[in-house]
């Protein structure tokens, strides 16, 4: 076998996992909408990533967002082109930013595809159940993120945003800024569900911009939405990334979960 096609089919393997169990919409169990205290959460989910590797290594090739697409969602080409336009859709609304042709602002905002690497070891430890009653997991279930990003500075130039954040008037952010609208994909176990596992999907989108991004050092305010598009909860937290010597990396992830939405994630 070409040893390129091994290594890539090599990668695959954690996704291919998870085709063991079919996908479902985590909104159907979680408590979402507001209630009258929104400020206190009523249920919380905890994420973490704390991968050490070479993110140089030659003998790895990590899995794509495509792969994502195909093989963990079973998305085909128009379900593929109906996930990106709502990305797009939502970088329009909000940010008054058209990425329909894949760049703006003659080229120094660009729409990038991204899949978390799963060598960061992303997992879930806790996760609101039914009727919002927390299921954790010492070990963690592992969770695939997948993003739309809104980069701004391809040209290393600042950028002026409008829509609902930036206003009629515009609001100029630096080089390095971006947005997210992205996907999550948990794969729990039988603790979180107590016939058959299942993995357990969740669609997320930056409230804010996100500052520093292109560092990987940055600090995020996410909505999070079910099935329908509505905002039902938020996810808060920071990414970090630390060199530790001999070309390796430590890549940290810290999100919280709160349901349901806070005052400031709602429209």
């Amino acid at each position: 076998m070409n040893n390129s096609r091994y290594l890539r089919l090599r990668s695959l393997m954690p996704l291919i996992v998870l085709l063991a169990s079919p996908t479902v919409v985590l909104a159907q169990d979680f408590p979402g909408r507001n209630d009258q205290s929104p400020n206190a959460p009523t249920a919380t989910g905890l994420l973490m990533a704390n991968g050490v590797y070479d993110p140089a290594d030659p003998d790895y090739v990590p899995p794509t967002a495509d792969d994502f697409d195909t093989v963990i969602m079973g998305r085909d080409e128009a379900a593929k082109a109906e996930r990106r336009q709502l990305a797009v859709n939502y970088f329009a609304e909000r940010y008054g930013i058209d990425l329909s042709g894949g760049f703006a602002d003659g080229g120094n905002i660009v729409l990038i595809d991204t899949l978390l690497d799963p060598r960061n070891n992303y997992r879930a430890y806790q996760i609101p159940g039914k009727n919002g009653r927390p299921m954790s997991s010492r070990q963690g279930w592992i969770v695939y993120d997948r993003q739309y990003v809104m980069f701004v500075g391809a040209l290393g130039q600042p950028a002026t945003l409008f829509g609902t954040w930036g206003g009629a008037e515009g609001t100029e952010v630096p080089p390095g800024t971006a947005a997210v609208d992205g996907d999550y994909l948990i794969q729990a176990g039988k603790k979180f569900r107590r016939k058959n596992p299942n993995n357990v999907y969740i669609r997320f989108q930056s409230a804010d911009p996100i500052f520093g991004a292109a560092t990987g050092d940055i600090k995020f305010n996410c909505v999070l939405l079910d099935e329908s598009g509505e905002i039902i909860g938020a996810a808060i937290g920071r990414q970090e990334i630390y060199p530790i010597g001999n070309g390796l990396v430590q890549f940290a992830i810290q999100n919280v979960w709160q349901f349901p939405a806070p005052v400031w994630a709602l429209p």
